[in-house]
């Protein structure tokens, strides 16, 4: 009798132990956090979820201003018919869903909103592709029309679109209790709320855990990169760094940088519908900054180098109405190159090949005249005395141009071209 008790024992614990997760997940709830443009790695992490969550419910958090993978119609079709209950809300304030976005909550049986959220720009599903309204109101017949070309401001349920309008994910999730949403052909009663007596009073919470998941670190490291004004920092910051590697010859930490904010870049612009000419006026800006400090004349070039970079960086996208390239980070940017090329640089530059040597630091600094071309050695004439000298910029210094020195290695002096005097 004892003998046939323990495998018993035995059985019935694998069973409770195994029952005990599912228990632990029945009045859970996975809410995935969908900010920002929704690209291909943030749909398949989404599609995820909801093909192996054990929860009772799956809430889409949505703040997007856009989509950007064509990978969303397979989403789409996963949130209309899912194999556990999902429910989308928009927030909070000031959230927005457009495009493919806002689709994902016309596509849910259960969808909220909270007050103040903008919600439109159904076509194009996605950013930079060919419009596809028709489509969209086929898919959608009772979307309200006017959401195609334009967008609506939420304070109150809208049929057809927004069903529950709660401030916070938690009332929303609340609010769902006792809801009942088909899931797979069967009809399934949410038991989403609880109510807790504190301090004398009865209080609604949430009937079990909400768990926020979120993406690896490698997804959300790139998704950084997924703003058009994320993009263009990127660019510009990579493009400095490996400058300033070229003429600092730093110990390698500047090209690192550089190469890193460059694959950053690389994969924003690949994601995002880029204008490719708009990049490259915006790569020029950059060399004709570097064209002006390789002559040590900052001038007409640079001007012009500021001009190509605002004008690639604002233009550096087809976002439309959905992601237009907002204006002050660009500029920002743009002030920064111009900051770092004129002043940072030379300053950094200066300061590396610098060495002054005893009884001759009375030089650096000095003005001279150079006595025949550079190659990139030559001879100047400075304090009416002749020095051979070396320029580390790959500018041309011709017989007669004025230079300064700006270091001294033993009786080699490092010079540059002086600015030219305007006449």
């Amino acid at each position: 009798m004892r003998r046939s008790f323990f495998p018993l024992l035995l059985v019935a614990t694998a069973l409770l132990s195994g029952a005990a997760p599912a228990l632990a997940d029945a009045a859970a709830v996975d809410v995935v956090e969908i900010s920002g443009p929704i690209d291909g790695r943030l749909i398949d992490f989404v599609e995820d979820v909801i093909t192996t969550s054990e929860a009772s419910l799956v809430v889409l958090q949505v703040d997007a201003p856009a989509v950007l993978d064509a990978g969303i119609d397979g989403l789409l079709a996963l949130v209309a018919d899912p194999p556990v209950p999902v429910a989308v809300w928009v927030g909070p304030a000031p959230a927005v869903a457009h495009g493919g976005a806002a689709q994902l909550l016309l596509a849910a049986r259960l969808r909220g909103a909270a007050p103040g959220t903008l919600i439109g720009y159904l076509s194009p599903t996605v950013i930079g592709s060919a419009g596809d309204a028709g489509v969209v109101a086929a898919r959608f017949e009772a979307a309200p029309a006017a959401l195609m070309g334009g967008r609506v401001r939420i304070d109150r349920p809208i049929p057809g679109l927004v069903d529950i309008v709660s401030p916070s994910i938690g009332q929303f999730v609340t609010g769902l209790d006792g809801t009942t949403v088909e899931v797979g052909g069967e009809m399934v009663v949410l038991d989403t709320a609880a109510t807790e007596t504190i301090d004398g009073a009865d209080v609604v919470t949430p009937a079990g855990e909400v768990r926020f998941l979120e993406p690896g670190m490698a997804t959300r490291t790139l998704r950084i990169t997924i703003r058009p004004e994320a993009a263009f920092l990127f660019l510009v910051m990579g493009i400095a760094m490996i400058v300033l590697e070229i003429y600092a010859a730093g110990p390698g930490v500047a090209a690192a940088v550089g190469a890193i904010s460059l694959a950053m870049a690389a994969y924003g612009l690949a994601v995002l519908p880029t204008n490719w000419w708009a990049a490259a006026i915006a790569v020029l800006g950059l060399l004709l900054y570097v064209f002006d400090f390789q002559r040590n004349d900052l001038g007409i070039a640079s001007l012009a180098g500021t001009g190509l970079l605002l004008w690639g960086g604002l233009a550096l996208i087809d976002g439309g109405k959905q992601m237009p390239v907002v204006w002050w980070p660009v500029v920002v940017t743009a002030v920064g190159a111009a900051l770092f090329f004129g002043f940072a640089l030379t300053t950094l530059s200066r300061s590396r090949f610098s060495t002054a040597t005893i009884g001759r630091e009375h030089l650096v600094g000095a003005s001279g005249v150079a006595v025949g071309a550079f190659d990139p050695e030559g001879l100047v004439e400075v304090d009416g005395a002749r020095w051979r000298a070396i320029t580390r910029r790959t500018a041309e210094i011709a017989e007669g141009d004025p230079v300064t020195v700006i270091g001294v290695r033993g009786v080699i002096l490092d010079v540059e071209r002086a600015p030219r005097v305007s006449q």
